[in-house]
């Protein structure tokens, strides 16, 4: 009867194991489905967040190229007031901006860029027939 006992208790104890053992793989399991949802979602947040910045980039862009359009016509608008007979401090003044903003914003002087060809004749050289139109 001793061997029915022992026999009885190694059974109850590897039921017990296996029991135990299936909770710990469950357990595995369930942890390792987390981790590997974890991992997406921070692979998304990578994503967004690289598709924000390519966004936010060209958001920028855009912005920069209106404002620099604006930009220059507040500064010809300035140039057009300094034309007009006013002061520089007089400017500042009806803009409530500063005077050397108006300094700033007014344009300099750009002197074409030209470009001689070999073949080239300047204008005043040209003869009637040269510039004569054809037709």
């Amino acid at each position: 009867m001793a061997e029915l006992r022992k026999s009885a208790k190694l059974t109850a104890a590897r039921q017990l194991a296996r029991e135990n053992a299936a909770q710990f793989r469950a357990r595995e399991d369930k942890l390792e489905s987390l981790a590997v949802d974890y991992f997406t979602y921070v692979d998304q947040v990578d994503e967004v967040n690289a598709l924000a910045e390519k966004e936010i980039a060209r958001i920028r862009a855009q912005a920069q190229k209106n404002t620099a359009a604006r930009r220059a016509s507040a500064a010809v608008t300035i140039d057009t007031m300094l034309a007009a007979g006013a002061s520089r401090a007089e400017v500042a003044g009806r803009l409530g901006i500063a005077t050397r903003d108006v300094k700033r914003a007014a344009p300099v002087p750009a002197t074409p860029a030209t470009t001689v060809d070999e073949n080239s004749v300047p204008v005043g050289d040209q003869s009637a027939s040269e510039s004569a139109p054809v037709g």
